[in-house]
């Protein structure tokens, strides 16, 4: 008989995969014939934070010509004022510790190793700085976010609807993304959450 804790795990890991599908990860990996060789686990939890590393591994089948290869997905999954949110990391992920501090750009730990005010809204860090830099990077701005200078806004409403509150940024700042994983098969990076 399933324990309450194992039930409780087994329905965040539902609602980590429901989101990780929802952006295009894979939540399983499939080895010949289809054969499902690895499904998605908790692999650890921070729950101050509310973020969950979740993982699955196994041996992948790519063609005949090509032989089976061992891998690793990771993700982190977590919950903001816009609600789920998803990201992939590297697949030798072990903690969410070891995967927040991949995920956290080197000009971010900079800042806040300075001292300086680091304010974040998704994926997008709003970093102290001087009046002279106010407004860097407000054009590597993903999509959805908007820098309203005039009212000293960070907005984000993303194409799917959901919105995040309006950050108010009061000091100058300068803007920086974060990059994880993209979504899929693909090594490339992309922007984060």
């Amino acid at each position: 008989m399933e324990s309450l804790q194992q039930r409780f795990t087994r329905h965040l890991i539902g609602q980590a995969r429901a989101e990780i599908r929802r952006r295009g990860g894979e939540v399983a990996v499939f080895g010949k014939n289809g054969s499902v060789t690895g499904t998605l686990h908790l692999a650890d939890r921070d729950r101050a934070q509310r973020i969950l590393l979740v993982k699955a591994a196994g041996w992948r089948y790519y063609s005949t010509r090509a032989p089976q290869r061992y891998v690793e997905l990771a993700y982190l999954y977590g919950t903001d004022d816009a609600g789920p949110w998803a990201v992939r990391v590297p697949g030798t992920m072990t903690t969410v510790r070891e995967a927040m501090a991949w995920l956290t750009p080197n000009e971010v730990v900079k800042a806040m190793d300075k001292g300086l005010r680091v304010r974040r809204q998704g994926d997008v860090y709003a970093i102290e700085t001087s009046t002279k830099r106010d407004g860097d990077g407000k054009w590597d701005l993903p999509e959805g976010h908007t820098w309203r200078a005039n009212t000293r806004y960070l907005v984000h409403n993303p194409a799917d609807g959901r919105k995040h509150r309006p950050l108010r940024l009061t000091h100058p700042v300068r803007f920086v993304v974060q990059r994880a994983y993209e979504m899929g098969r693909s090594g490339a990076r992309a922007n984060g959450d």
